[in-house]
């Protein structure tokens, strides 16, 4: 256990960042190791548990560690590396390209009415039905990624019926319903999580994230799939690889 030199000139929060970033390097708290709570390593240490907060703080704001909201603080293992900026290619397909192991739970699979701004996306008109999806991948349990996914009704009929845990949107879309997705167009903005996204990944409100935007087209340029993708930053960075 760190010595804590109450006598040094440097601060003891920065002497405890240093401690905990030195266990970090020497392989002892490997990736998503979980720290004791901030009251626990106050008392082992022997100093106030604000001077531990603070240390935590910073080294979440390093990406060092990250806190979930109740189940603690933890190294930050290796982010998820994505082409998804580069490529018309699916978080899935990505993970997959990868081998990265990971599992999907459905929120929510509905039938709604259309409306703004999801009627011009798919080029509808307002109250036509839509298929609404919603999904979280997790890996190691932990939500890296929230989808929605809204589809015309009258070019995926019967839609609810598929294993969205099992099987995958773009997979479905081309084998099942034989329609090729040919382009599409992504915007990427940052923002910071709300209450509702906060609950679904468990983070702290305005916990910075980065959202998507998608319309996906066929050959004819008929949109065939409008989505919203809020995907964890501290967790996962998108990839581009660009040439002049």
């Amino acid at each position: 256990m760190l010595v804590i030199d109450k006598q040094s000139p440097e601060p003891l929060y920065i002497q405890v960042q240093n401690w905990i970033k030195e266990k970090i390097e020497s392989g002892e708290w490997g990736p998503k190791y979980k720290l004791l709570s901030e009251t626990d390593l106050a008392a082992s240490l022997e100093i106030s548990r604000g001077t531990i907060k603070q240390a935590i703080k910073n080294l979440i704001d390093e990406d060092v560690l990250i806190q979930i909201h109740g189940k603690g603080t933890f190294v930050v293992g290796k982010q998820i590396e994505s082409a998804a900026a580069e490529r018309l290619v699916s978080i899935s397909e990505s993970l997959y390209g990868e081998k990265i192991d990971f599992s999907t739970s459905l929120l929510g699979m509905n039938i709604i009415e259309a409306a703004k701004p999801v009627d011009k996306h798919l080029g509808l008109s307002k109250g036509d039905p839509i298929h609404f999806l919603q999904r979280v991948r997790s890996i190691d349990n932990c939500p890296f990624v929230y989808l929605e996914n809204y589809l015309p009704v009258k070019l995926f009929p019967n839609l609810d019926s598929y294993d969205f845990e099992k099987e995958t949107l773009f997979s479905i879309i081309e084998q099942d319903y034989g329609l090729a997705i040919h382009h599409g167009k992504r915007s990427f903005v940052a923002r910071g999580s709300d209450e509702r996204i906060s609950s679904i990944f468990g983070i702290d409100i305005g916990t910075p994230l980065i959202f998507l935007e998608q319309i996906t087209y066929a050959a004819d340029h008929t949109p065939i799939e409008y989505s919203e993708v809020w995907l964890r930053s501290d967790l996962m960075k998108l990839t581009s690889i660009l040439e002049r």
